[in-house]
């Protein structure tokens, strides 16, 4: 996800730079304190129950890693899946591959599945999804 921060700073450092009290005296500061986040399309959406963190580079990664194996086992479209949620009863779940593991050590401890072009991780301790790769 990437921030923008609100145009009220910029103002606020460009009165300030001016030097004149007048300047300084009459900014109000309150409203250049917010930032606004913005999500771009593409980003995958931002939840606070996810429990891996992954950036862009590491996501392409795991995506180059796994989908290139053409024996990987997919579970049906219709299995719903949701960040922080339990995996569903019946998915069989993959140990990370070593590749993945020795390039973003994080996942160590992760398994996953596939659900279409998606790579959902999951959280050993609790079988909740961790995390899904678009």
């Amino acid at each position: 996800m990437r921030k923008a921060l609100s145009i009220g700073i910029a103002s606020a450092a460009i009165a300030l730079s001016c030097g004149t009290a007048s300047a300084t005296a009459q900014l109000d500061l309150e409203p250049a304190l917010h930032i606004q986040l913005v999500q771009v399309p593409g980003d995958p959406p931002v939840s606070s129950k996810r429990s891996v963190n992954l950036n862009q580079e590491d996501r392409f990664t795991l995506r180059e890693i796994v989908l290139k194996d053409k024996k990987v086992e997919k579970v049906p479209a219709s299995t719903k899946i949701s960040i922080g949620e339990a995996v569903p009863q019946g998915v069989n779940q993959q140990p990370m591959p070593e590749d993945v593991t020795r390039k973003i050590p994080q996942l160590k401890n992760n398994t996953y599945f596939v659900k279409g072009d998606e790579i959902v991780i999951v959280e050993p301790k609790d079988n909740t999804v961790a995390d899904i790769v678009k």
